[in-house]
């Protein structure tokens, strides 16, 4: 057994990627103290916990036709579709197959933007990766520094982690975003028994495009309304016209007040 761990581990970079546990394989947030590399992993430790949800997220979109059908929840696309032929044309799953076609391309769409930026987040993570592999080498006068060269290690461990996590979330996106298009591309042909019902989700989005292009199309050939021109009555009275009004004479300056009679007596 030693023998055939040794050989492995001379295969590889180091033994410590693999019987060593890190943080973030288990779904925990890690934090190097190195501000180069703790940003990359509080994004893979969000993104960990938003495809925690993807399950769930899978369940609520079919939960409509799961119930109408009476199936168990997480039932797969096979059983489901095989449910729905043996009801084939019941007027009571129509609304649940329409309801989980939009519920299953609504989370299509969602994972495959999931799965574009997590492929981002692999190819920083990859040259984060190798940066942590140089930070190793380029110690110095501190290899002799046993706490030092460990937390290297440790960092380099928890990267590698970081890059296998998000290739393991891209990887399910993509997965869960084709499993959802399936579904909703067969459903609503399972439960009619036609085959024109069985389309592609792209087409679907196209004909919905088609029509909404063709309303603007009819409200652009709409004629306008045009408003009337008012049209002067012949027959209303005419308003006379004011008379002019005579200019005012100017008023005659008052005259002025006599003088008051003198308190004098006069003797001859």
């Amino acid at each position: 057994m030693a023998i055939a761990v040794g050989v492995a581990c001379s295969a590889l970079t180091g033994c410590d990627f693999i019987l060593t546990p890190t943080k973030v394989a288990n779904g925990e947030r890690y934090q190097s103290g190195d501000g180069r590399y703790d940003a990359y992993f509080a994004a893979v430790h969000q993104e960990q916990v938003a495809s925690a949800n993807w399950p769930d997220d899978s369940k609520a979109a079919r939960k409509p036709i799961v119930t109408a059908l009476d199936l168990r929840p997480g039932a797969s696309n096979g059983t489901i579709l095989a449910a729905t032929r043996g009801k084939k044309g019941e007027g009571s799953l129509g609304s649940a197959v329409e309801q989980t076609t939009a519920a299953e391309l609504e989370r299509a769409r969602r994972l495959k933007a999931a799965a574009a930026k997590l492929d981002e987040m692999l190819k920083r993570g990859e040259e984060l990766k190798k940066q942590t592999i140089e930070d190793k080498k380029n110690l110095g006068v501190d290899k002799a520094d046993e706490k030092k060269v460990a937390k290297k290690d440790e960092v380099k461990r928890e990267m590698s982690a970081a890059v296998d996590a998000v290739e393991s979330m891209a990887s399910d996106a993509r997965k869960g975003a084709k499993e959802a298009e399936d579904l909703a591309m067969k459903l609503k042909a399972a439960w009619t028994g036609r085959e024109e019902d069985e389309r592609a989700p792209a087409k679907i989005e196209d004909e919905k495009r088609d029509d909404k292009k063709d309303e603007r199309r009819d409200d652009k050939k709409k004629p306008e309304p045009v408003a009337k021109k008012a049209t002067p009555r012949t027959d209303a009275p005419k308003k006379p016209k004011p008379e002019a009004s005579p200019e005012e004479k100017p008023a005659k300056p008052a005259k002025p007040a006599p003088p008051p009679p003198s308190d004098e007596v006069f003797n001859p």
